[in-house]
């Protein structure tokens, strides 16, 4: 997995704990601030979820850093797609009227029948096996997922779309029912949802990000923890750093 990077927007959202270099800067800084705040709750209660599938099924972890590595992608970005999709709730159901999302990664009823199975039954699938589920859904990505935008867009339209951060993913004038439904994704209003929102969306809520090179400490807040191998910290607000598995 060498040479992924962070995308553009969890630059973004680093800012919040640099101090801002100029307006420009502090534009940004304040942006991602309210962004933050606004998923401060969805955080807390997807980190909360984590700790129990974690301490319920320990081997979610394991299994989430193989299939990372598998997929040719950073797991990182995995635990923020599933934390904005469904708060790491397996039996999350979008309540929606004719929306039939479900589990994890939230695979609507076609999909679920397209790799074998049905909503229903992942919602009685454990956490772990629904992560096969992730698997054989973003296998036909594999090489393709260097973003945490391209996994999420991967999910979220069944396709990977090459560029940065400003391309278009929903736009309201060609897709308005799509966008009705996910209107929230746009977070400055301007009728289009692009990669970089899916991608600061994902992240606010997740808050995981890919371990810098070479890191061998979990950061939490202001705080320096040692990380025991495969390991997340039992409480924070912060972002946290994800090293994928060792390659063998």
């Amino acid at each position: 997995m060498k040479g992924l990077k962070p995308t553009g927007a969890a630059a973004i959202l680093l800012l919040i704990t640099a101090p801002a270099a100029d307006a420009q800067d502090k534009s940004l800084n304040d942006r991602a601030m309210r962004m933050t705040s606004r998923s401060e709750a969805k955080h807390v209660r997807s980190r909360q979820n984590l700790i129990e599938i974690l301490r319920d099924q320990p081997n979610f972890w394991v299994e989430l850093q193989a299939i990372a590595k598998r997929l040719e992608t950073e797991p990182a970005w995995l635990l923020n797609v599933m934390a904005s999709e469904s708060s790491f709730d397996p039996k999350a159901r979008n309540g929606l009227p004719g929306q039939t999302a479900t589990g994890l990664l939230q695979f609507i009823e076609s999909t679920a029948r397209g790799m074998g199975t049905t909503t229903e039954a992942i919602r009685r699938m454990s956490p772990v096996e629904q992560l096969r589920l992730v698997e054989k859904y973003l296998t036909p990505f594999r090489g393709r997922l260097n973003s945490l935008a391209d996994v999420y867009l991967a999910v979220f339209r069944g396709a990977v779309i090459d560029g940065g951060d400003t391309v278009v993913v929903v736009d309201s004038n060609k897709e308005r029912r799509i966008y009705a439904l996910n209107k929230s994704l746009d977070l400055n209003g301007d009728g289009r949802i692009v990669k970089g929102e899916l991608s600061l969306t994902a992240l606010s809520v997740g808050r995981f990000l890919p371990a810098p090179a070479r890191t061998t400490r979990v950061k939490s807040g202001k705080s320096n923890l040692p990380a025991k191998e495969g390991q997340l910290p039992s409480r924070s607000t912060r972002s946290i750093y994800i090293r994928p598995a060792k390659h063998q």
